[in-house]
């Protein structure tokens, strides 16, 4: 008889899958990319490239064929070795659903993924170049880049396609009931978010490519540039049309399962893909406001110095970002409202929500804290600086500029945020309870608190320095110079945020004091005990009709006998 000490901490199936799996995996790998080096050399052989017209470029080129090929040979058996065992026995008891199978097949899809799109971002950012008037000579993809491009986004999807077909044979794809559903979400939400990012970036390198050719077009061609615009737009539009198609199939995908398993819609990591999509859509809208209101307030201060064509460039950086930001920003906020207003949210989807709006809050404090920071110190420069020298204008202008437009970004997004949990966690109902006691906002208020207090002390204790210096009679400490009145304005902001916070922190526990005191005589005892005895009446009743069920069914029981 085993005894429970003597039971292995890890069984044997699980073991055997480690190995098999892990084995698999790191083989098909290896052979990936090995075979996309002896492809590159290869398509140099066969269509020509720089590497011929090196010295000693016969032996450069047998050296890459031979590991290349070395490595490929080995891997690839490997891999049909360990993936056709495992296969053959994937219809036994617990083999489909295993965690590591889903791992592994979604860890390979992610391999495949990345070949497909590096090799089809070249190949297309390749051709549009040419397209565009590049020339051959400034491009990879000819004359034999072409080749390999092309082999390995075959190989890539044809790869993805299989590994996923295998998914949906196995019977519980969408409708997984262990961990391996974690698996598929956590897939599904890096490559949706690579995606978006992709097509952000990729749009803004189109966008700004055309804003140079047209506002800054007659400063931009009269300076030779090579081929910077075909190439910045080449590589735009690959990385838009890659990262949109990756961001559409994985959507659709997903949404299929929401159709199938409704459940699926309230899943913790589907909202945090959709509250992620927001942070990167907010982001990406934000932080180019808040340059271009940087140059506008330059501009106003009167020191937009420089050429037409450096502001032209200034100004075109921040817009080209905004418009894919604010559509990824809009979409993914509506779709967020649309399922917590249908499907409501489960505790995990709760504790994400909180995760995600005092994350945005302590973003937004600090984006506000170095505002007002930047600000003050600019306003202070100028009121305690006795005679003016020589670019000191252009030092607080810069100063003001920067501290108003990160006022003009964390501000909103502190204010909506905090205001957000503050209206829930002053509710005297179940979730105001579950609000206040939650980790995210202790950790949020504490952390603010602990933060200000450590600042309020730095800046104190400089100014305390310099007041001690000049009572002992220290020559040249001068205590209303600017720099102390920085350490004074830094010390008071930082006392005003502490203070809110503080505040908060003691309301909260007010308000759970206030509720455990009126808790108990919220309800009369005479009404208690006549709901109490009303609920003994109903449990008596019931219990008697379930005797009389009892046994007439034992009566029939009976005659059947």
């Amino acid at each position: 008889m085993q005894t429970r000490r003597s039971q292995p901490l890890i069984s044997l199936p699980t073991v055997r899958r480690l190995y098999f799996y892990l084995i698999a995996f790191i083989s098909l790998t290896t052979g990936l990319f090995a075979l996309d080096g002896l492809l590159g050399t290869l398509g140099e052989l066969w269509f020509g490239g720089q590497s011929l017209y090196i010295a000693d470029a016969g032996a450069l080129w047998r050296n890459s064929i031979a590991r290349s090929s070395g490595a490929l040979l080995v891997a690839t058996p490997i891999f049909l070795i360990h993936w056709g065992y495992i296969q053959r026995r994937q219809d036994e008891p617990g083999e489909r659903p295993a965690v590591l199978r889903k791992l592994f097949l979604y860890a390979a899809s992610v391999i495949a993924l990345f070949f497909a799109v590096m090799n089809g971002y070249e190949l297309l950012a390749g051709i549009g170049f040419l397209a565009f008037g590049g020339s051959l000579g400034a491009t990879d993809v000819w004359p034999a880049g072409w080749f390999v491009n092309i082999a390995m986004v075959a190989i890539g999807l044809g790869l993805m396609t299989y590994f996923h077909h295998t998914l949906v044979g196995d019977g519980d794809y969408g409708a997984e009931t262990t961990a391996a559903g974690s698996v598929r979400r956590l897939y599904q939400l890096l490559a949706g978010l690579a995606g978006l990012i992709m097509l952000i970036y990729g749009s803004s390198q189109v966008l700004y490519a055309l804003w140079q050719t047209t506002v800054g077009a007659g400063d931009a061609l009269s300076v030779d540039t090579g081929d910077w615009l075909q190439a910045m737009l080449s590589d735009g539009l690959a990385l838009t049309l890659l990262g949109a198609i990756v961001a559409r199939i994985n959507w659709r995908r997903w949404r299929r399962i929401v159709e199938m398993n409704p459940g699926e819609a309230g899943s913790p990591l589907r909202r945090l893909y959709l509250y992620l999509a927001v942070v990167i859509g907010a982001l990406a809208t934000l932080a180019p406001a808040a340059g271009l209101l940087r140059e506008f307030l330059l501009l106003l201060f009167g020191q937009g110095g420089g050429s037409l064509i450096g502001l032209i460039d200034r100004l075109g950086r921040p817009l080209s970002f905004i418009p894919a930001g604010l559509v990824t920003w809009i979409w993914h906020a509506r779709r967020l409202q649309a399922r917590a207003a249908v499907n409501g949210e489960s505790v995990e989807a709760v504790t994400i929500r909180r995760i995600y709006h005092y994350a945005l809050a302590a973003v937004g404090l600090a984006l506000l804290w170095l505002g007002m920071v930047d600000s003050l110190r600019a306003l202070l420069d100028v009121a305690f600086t006795p005679s003016p020298v020589a670019g000191a204008n252009a030092i607080w202008a810069e100063a003001l500029a920067t501290g108003l437009s990160l006022l003009a970004v964390g501000a909103p997004i502190w204010a909506l945020h905090w205001r957000t949990v503050q209206r829930i966690a002053h509710g005297a109902d179940a979730a105001g309870e579950a609000e206040r006691s939650s980790a995210p906002r202790k950790v949020y208020l504490y952390g603010v608190a602990l933060v200000g207090a450590l600042l309020i002390l730095f800046d104190l204790s400089q100014v305390l320095y310099r007041l001690l210096l000049m009572l002992l009679g220290e020559p040249g400490v001068d205590l209303f110079a600017a720099e102390t009145m920085g350490n004074v304005a830094r010390a008071g902001i930082s006392a005003a945020l502490w203070l809110v916070h503080v505040l908060a922190i003691r309301q909260d526990g007010d308000v759970i004091r206030s509720l455990s005191v009126a808790a108990p005589s919220s309800v009369p005892d005479v009404d208690r005990r006549r709901a109490l005895l009303v609920r003994i009446q109903r449990l008596e009743a019931e219990l008697a009709a379930a005797r009389a069920e009892l046994a007439q069914v034992e009566d029939e029981g009976e005659e059947l006998r």
